[in-house]
């Protein structure tokens, strides 16, 4: 009976370190990460077409993929593995934002990556995100460009031909002046071309944020309202879908919040060991119409 007891104790032993080794095991699994090396946040680059960069945690064992998006746009955009193990290694991962998904804009751009992991061999799957916000520029380069269509130096050939019959090419020769300053109306409807910026929907849906406390000490609670209304009746949408997502002054999430009635109004801690200058992103959508904007507190 002694010995009974002994084995059973020595089986039940071995089984409970059994089951903190898979314990400890699932927890390294479960240690996902994700950054954006290039471009630096809070870095100019200009408008248009932009390359990104960035390394994970994925391995040979791990099963992830790298996803990106723009300003809460969805859906992600999956990442290129550029990792020296194969075309599914995320270890590394590039992404270029073209006008099939969305171009850089001039202003504040949004840009979050995302990390998605199946544990093996059936789940469950983990998710992490880092983000950073780039400031769209318009460069030098850029602003000749457009500068290039004026057809200025064509007009003046006319005029001076006009001048061999003096008396009578008077009229005309002022005349030619005339197509001259018309040519120039074209010119700032080509550098506005540059701004890819879209403000139509601005005119459909008026999104509002208003942040409670800001400078707010750390540790205390923060409160963060967002509205989707009429911009003509100045009336709360309902219907609507608005997201609320809170970032912290390295990029990451710490707070995300979603909801179909055209408004949020959520209240938070915030977190006592980290200050800085934390990023608040909101976006409503409706019937294919979706309107960003953002904003910023301080956490002292």
């Amino acid at each position: 009976m002694y010995f009974e007891k002994m084995l059973l104790f020595g089986f039940s032993g071995t089984l409970l370190a059994l089951m903190m080794f898979i314990s400890i095991g699932s927890v390294s699994v479960y240690a996902i990460s994700i950054k954006i090396e290039s471009p630096l946040s809070n870095q100019k680059v200009p408008v248009g077409q932009l390359t990104i960069s960035g390394t994970s945690s994925d391995n040979s064992s791990a099963q992830c993929q790298v996803y990106l998006d723009w300003n809460n746009l969805k859906p992600y955009q999956l990442a290129t593995p550029t990792g020296s193990n194969g075309s599914a290694d995320f270890s590394k991962w590039s992404f270029t934002y073209t006008s099939k998904y969305h171009l850089i804009q001039t202003g504040l751009n949004d840009l979050t990556s995302k990390i998605t992991c199946l544990i093996p061999p059936a789940g469950p799957t983990v998710t992490k995100w880092y983000s950073i916000n780039v400031t769209g520029a318009t460069t030098s380069n850029q602003s000749s460009n457009v500068q290039l269509p004026l057809p200025t130096a064509n007009t003046q050939t006319p005029a001076s031909n006009t001048q061999t019959p003096a008396s009578n090419t008077q009229t005309p020769a002022s005349n030619t002046q005339t197509p001259a300053s018309n040519t120039q109306t074209p010119a700032p409807q080509s550098g506005a071309s540059v701004d890819t910026t879209n403000t139509s929907n601005s005119n459909k849906i008026n999104l509002e944020i208003n942040v409670e406390t800001n400078p707010i000490p750390a540790g205390d609670r923060q409160k963060v309202a967002v509205t989707a209304s009429d911009p003509q009746t100045g009336n709360t949408l309902d219907r609507v879908f608005v997201r609320l997502t809170i970032k912290d002054p390295s990029g990451n999430v710490v707070k995300d919040y979603t909801d179909t009635d055209g408004e949020l109004s959520p209240s938070f801690r915030v977190d006592k060991d980290i200050t800085g200058t934390y990023s608040v992103l909101a976006s409503a959508s409706q019937a294919g119409i979706k309107t960003t904007k953002s904003t910023t507190f301080i956490v002292q």
